[in-house]
């Protein structure tokens, strides 16, 4: 192979200075001659031979390149502080990463809005069906209070009015209705355990529908004053006394 051997001149030496001189707070200041190798030294990137300027040269072992040249391949920027003797290297701008930086960034904000659009959507399909479920269980408890009517608004021959309410069907208030005015003697004669029998017929056609806990009165509709309160948990005992 064929090699050359120099005696670097006064420019190469400065060429190098800061190369081969330690760099740090202690570092020495100073010009010195040095003896560079020359080999036909080649740079490959990725392959492909890289164009070198200065010729890469070997000194005391190590092998020396231009920074400049190898800036450019690394797609850096090279400034020169000539004050403080400073050599600056920094990141060049990637604008064709920065365009698909911003590229994906509206993508992300369209997904983000596709995404509260979508559980808008959602929420109004949920708000709809809870419509839908307090339409159904209003219409059922409806259907239910006219059944009661049917069956029990003739018990002992008296007449009676009974109404439901509810937000849901896990609690359920009854209002047993009775005007005292055409029925008090009736309503008197009554025993005590006919009218609580009244109440738990009520109840139990209740749950035959819904698995409620029940609370209600027996009221005067004539006066508006409530007679009897009663109340039953699911599936439990009835609670019943004179109000």
């Amino acid at each position: 192979m064929f090699k050359k051997h120099y005696l670097a001149t006064a420019a190469a030496g400065l060429l190098l200075a800061t190369a081969v001189i330690p760099s740090g707070a202690s570092a020495e200041v100073a010009t010195k001659n040095l003896q560079a190798k020359y080999n036909n030294i080649k740079v490959l990137y990725n392959g492909y031979q890289v164009s070198t300027p200065v010729e890469p040269f070997i000194v005391n072992g190590t092998t020396y390149i231009p920074l400049r040249m190898m800036a450019g391949v690394f797609n850096k920027d090279i400034t020169w502080d000539g004050t403080n003797y400073t050599i600056n290297v920094l990141d060049k701008p990637d604008t064709g990463a920065q365009a698909q930086l911003a590229v994906k960034d509206a993508e992300i904000t369209r997904l983000k809005n596709q995404i509260a659009a979508l559980n808008e959507e959602i929420q109004d399909l949920e708000d709809e069906l809870d419509d839908d479920d307090d339409d159904d269980f209003d219409d059922e408890l409806a259907d239910l209070e006219e059944e009661l009517n049917d069956d029990w608004g003739d018990f002992e021959e008296l007449e009676w009015e009974i109404t439901l309410d509810g937000d849901d069907e896990d609690d359920i208030e009854v209002e047993i209705e009775i005007d005292l005015s055409d029925w008090a003697d009736e309503f008197d004669d009554l025993s005590e355990s006919r009218k609580e029998k009244l109440v738990q017929n009520i109840i139990d056609d209740i749950w035959d529908v819904f698995e409620a806990d029940i609370t209600g009165y027996i009221i005067d509709s004539d006066e508006d004053e409530e007679l009897y309160e009663f109340e039953a948990d699911y599936d439990d005992d009835l609670y019943f006394e004179e109000y």
